[in-house]
């Protein structure tokens, strides 16, 4: 298991739709939104292939100026199941 945090930029005035397509994938949450734009999100993903590919979609995503991941983690099955 791989879990990320993600820094996103979007438009703030399209900062409720980013918001509302972020959350409806699965795997992610969003922890934080400021006015400026800012929203701090975590994913979780199986691979790091899968984890590449979403935070690219997330970039595709109308509003959004950037995303970056800034924390990565990776548990091995063996962890995840302590």
């Amino acid at each position: 298991m791989n879990i990320s945090g993600v820094l996103v930029r979007a438009w703030p005035a399209q900062i409720a739709g980013v918001r509302a397509q972020l959350e409806a994938q699965p795997g992610v949450e969003v922890h934080a939104v400021s006015e400026d734009g800012r929203l701090v999100v975590t994913v979780e993903e199986e691979s790091d292939r899968l984890l590449a590919d979403r935070i690219t979609q997330f970039n595709e995503i109308t509003g959004v100026l950037s995303a970056a991941m800034i924390y990565h983690h990776h548990e091995s099955d063996q962890e995840t199941a302590q």
